[in-house]
């Protein structure tokens, strides 16, 4: 602290502001960005992820379709009549070829026109004419890449080269299948996929995310750009092979061993993050430039003031108390200013009145010493008393009155008490003695007339209580309930540690009690922090319990259910009791 004390101002400003406000904002900024990076990934990589599944929700549903059409095309039983059928001339074949099977393959095409581009029935059956959308099964159809290995086949997505007139070839997908697995022939369908749609839907998505339809053998049959790329042709293409995403279309389908592999296009997403980076970094140096702006300017003003007000207090030591004319702000080196300028002034004052205090200053030691005698004096008075009564006591022994000597015993303890100021608090157990010597004497006082009772348990002893608390309920019992009673009067102390850990004391008198109106004025003037005359010693000990226990304490009057007055005092629990 001392090394920090010792900086300039100016330094520790500067200090301030590369600890506290540049360091900071870096950090922040690298916390900040890498946390906008991350997300922006993560929003990128998801986005990928739902435009993957689209594609492949969609393709599954257009092959699904695909597949339909061949479960119904096999079980057209007209359509196998035909084909199965023995034809005795090419004419009678081309006459039910053109009159009737080429129909219902049009029906079927003009059904999923937008999904399919052909359909085409291959058979072995030697006495069909080779053409049209029946062709007959040869050795140049068996080695075509599409043709199944194994018969009966079931549907299966294959890939073969199509050949366009004057055009490159392209690959073409198809769903093959065996037609019937009853039939006299071997009978093969193939339907050809629309291939629009599907470069389309691939073709959607390239600008953020290059999708590869891949065939199970690991090369890519469509993918962006595949119209155009010359190198579709020889099937050497493959998806990359630190692809982000990839869906398989399953084991169980046609589609078994294809799948749909994406790679994200990492510049739209590192594009998104430059510019949030931008805008980090903009933000960063407009706030670290205004807040060294301010910090110069606030610097600057300390300093600057502070300097002004260190020459003139150096000039005091000359004794040259002229003030601070300048403007000095309303900041706390304003204010200092003007309490220097105060001071300035009242200097002078003081070393011309120093004089003055002096001479006051030996009268007030002069008044102390007089009252220190006083309080000398106040000590002496109580120590002749006590020695007073002693005297009487021993004359009474003498002469043997000795109820007369227990009094002035019992008098004696109590005055000794009222004295001792060290203590505050006392045991209930001490107090209750005190209680009672002061009701042996009120009992020598009325005879007969009075009878006391103590019903105290031994937790409640322990408990401490205010001095001459219990004392003063117990002198007020025999003022106000017993000494305008006919009748033998009858006081009963009791104490006890309740349910909640709290020292109950109850006082309870059989004399003529309060009534109704004046019990309730009487609790209201208790708890009054004003002085109410009549009720001072009751306030007195309500007053000293609250000071010692807080406003948790309760000092509560009401009637006898038959007759008399019942005080009850309830002390909290303390701590460590």
């Amino acid at each position: 602290m001392r090394r920090v004390n010792d900086l300039p101002i100016r330094s520790k400003f500067i200090m301030l502001y590369l600890f506290g406000v540049l360091l900071p904002i870096a950090v922040l900024l690298v916390y900040v960005l890498t946390n906008v990076a991350s997300e922006i990934r993560v929003r990128e990589l998801h986005n990928a992820q739902q435009s993957l599944e689209r594609v492949y929700s969609t393709l599954n549903t257009q092959f699904s379709g695909v597949v339909t059409l061949g479960n119904a095309v096999s079980s057209d039983q007209q359509l196998s009549n035909l084909i199965e059928r023995q034809f005795a001339s090419p004419v009678s074949y081309y006459s039910i070829y053109y009159g009737d099977l080429r129909p219902i393959l049009s029906r079927y095409t003009l059904a999923y026109a937008q999904q399919v581009t052909g359909l085409t029935l291959y058979t072995d059956n030697p006495t069909v004419a080779d053409g049209g959308s029946l062709l007959r099964i040869t050795p140049l159809v068996q080695a075509q890449e599409w043709y199944p290995k194994d018969l009966p086949a079931d549907a299966q997505l294959k890939v073969y080269l199509r050949q366009q007139l004057g055009q490159t070839g392209i690959l073409q997908l198809c769903i093959t299948r065996t037609l019937r697995t009853d039939a006299p022939f071997t009978e093969l369908l193939r339907i050809d996929l629309n291939m629009e749609p599907v470069n389309r839907l691939i073709a959607e998505e390239s600008s953020f995310l290059a999708l590869y339809l891949v065939a199970p053998d690991g090369t890519a049959v469509c993918y962006p750009g595949s119209m155009q790329d010359s190198r579709i042709t020889d099937r050497s293409v493959k998806p990359p092979v630190a692809a982000d995403l990839s869906l398989s279309f399953g084991e169980r389908t046609a589609m078994r061993g294809w799948k749909l592999v994406g790679d994200l296009n990492s510049e739209p997403m590192n594009r998104s993050i430059r510019e949030a980076t931008l805008v980090g970094l903009l933000l960063g140096a407009v706030c670290s430039l205004f807040a060294g702006a301010m910090a110069l300017i606030f610097a600057r003003s300390i300093a600057l003031r502070s300097q002004r007000l260190l020459r003139h207090m150096d000039s005091m030591t000359a004794e040259h108390f002229s003030p601070i004319t300048r403007e000095s702000g309303q900041d706390e080196i304003g204010d200092l200013t003007e309490h220097f300028n105060a001071m300035g002034t009242r200097l002078k004052q003081l070393i011309n009145d120093l004089y003055v205090l002096q001479l006051r200053q030996k009268s007030m030691e002069l008044e102390n010493v007089r009252a220190e005698l006083k309080y000398l004096q106040a000590q002496i008075d109580p120590h002749f008393l006590f020695n007073t009564l002693n005297g009487i006591l021993v004359l009474c022994v003498r002469n043997g009155h000795m109820e007369e000597a227990e009094i002035i015993r019992a008098l004696s303890k109590i005055l000794r008490r009222m004295v001792d100021t060290e203590r505050d608090v006392v045991p209930l157990s001490e107090e209750m003695e005190f209680v009672h010597m002061v009701l042996k004497i009120e009992q020598f006082r009325f005879g007969d007339k009075l009878r006391y009772e103590f019903d105290l348990s031994d937790a409640a002893k322990l408990r401490t209580v205010p001095v001459m608390s219990v004392q003063g309920l117990v002198e007020n019992a025999c003022k106000h309930g017993i000494q305008s009673l006919n009748a033998q009067g009858v006081i009963r102390v009791a104490a006890w540690v309740d349910t909640e850990d709290a020292l109950i004391v109850e006082v309870r008198d059989n004399g003529v009690g309060i009534a109704p109106d004046r019990l309730s004025s009487l609790q209201e003037q208790i708890a009054s922090p004003a002085d109410i005359s009549g009720s001072i010693g009751m306030q007195n000990i309500y007053r000293r319990l609250s000071l010692h226990y807080g406003k948790a304490v309760s000092l509560t009057l009401s009637n006898a259910e038959e007759r008399g007055t019942v005080v009850t005092i309830r002390i909290p629990a303390q701590e460590g009791v």
